[in-house]
């Protein structure tokens, strides 16, 4: 994928401030300065997905938190990494917070990124970018809802390839605390990560 670093820079201070709390400044600043390299070689050396990609944000957002365990040869545990990503997203939480899951127009909102993404992915754009999420719609629990899944994901064949599949698990988990700041609530069933079929997205609004 073309390099880009915005995401390292928007995360960098609550990734650095996570790692100083554990295991002090000194170290926080050798792996953050070690992972801005790791980083960039890990995007360009990803599979294009599309430059235009409207869902390949959610690779390059990942790949932040996956360059500071590789930065430090795994010595960060998996959890330290998880906590890494929580408290980014609980930085950026104005942005999340825009969008009330409890609103008609919260719902048509998050729905209406998944079928701009559904509109580019082409039969032509799948020929071209064929490890690309897949997403579709079957199974929708009820007329309305805000509910798709996805079937395959660029993001957990690249941490398998990796070699860095336990971290994962762990970012799924994270989609409910994404979910959380829009205030919704996610009800899944699976994720491909822990051998489903599909990730499923059920969201429903938190006073629902």
């Amino acid at each position: 994928m073309k390099y880009r670093g915005f995401y390292f820079c928007l995360f960098r201070h609550p990734m650095k401030k996570v790692l100083a709390d554990t295991y002090g400044r000194a170290y926080a600043g050798e792996i953050i300065k070690k992972s801005k390299k790791v980083y960039r070689k890990l995007v360009e050396e990803a599979d294009d997905i599309g430059e235009d990609n409207p869902m390949a944000y959610n690779e390059m957002f990942a790949l932040v938190f996956v360059a500071p365990y590789l930065a430090s040869e795994k010595k960060i545990p998996p959890e330290i990494v998880q906590e890494t990503m929580r408290r980014s997203l609980y930085f950026v939480r104005p942005y999340f917070s825009l969008v009330d899951l409890n609103t008609k127009w919260g719902k048509a909102a998050n729905k209406k990124k998944v079928l701009k993404y559904v509109k580019w992915y082409t039969p032509e754009k799948e020929k071209r970018f064929p490890t690309s999420f897949k997403v579709d719609f079957e199974g929708e629990p009820y007329a309305g809802a805000c509910y798709y899944r996805i079937t395959r994901c660029p993001i957990c064949a690249y941490t398998e390839k990796l070699g860095v599949a336990e971290l994962m698990p762990l970012f799924c988990e994270l989609d409910e605390v994404m979910i959380s700041l829009q205030h919704g609530v996610l009800h899944r069933k699976g994720t491909i990560a822990n051998g489903a079929d599909c990730c499923d997205y059920f969201i429903t609004g938190d006073r629902e």
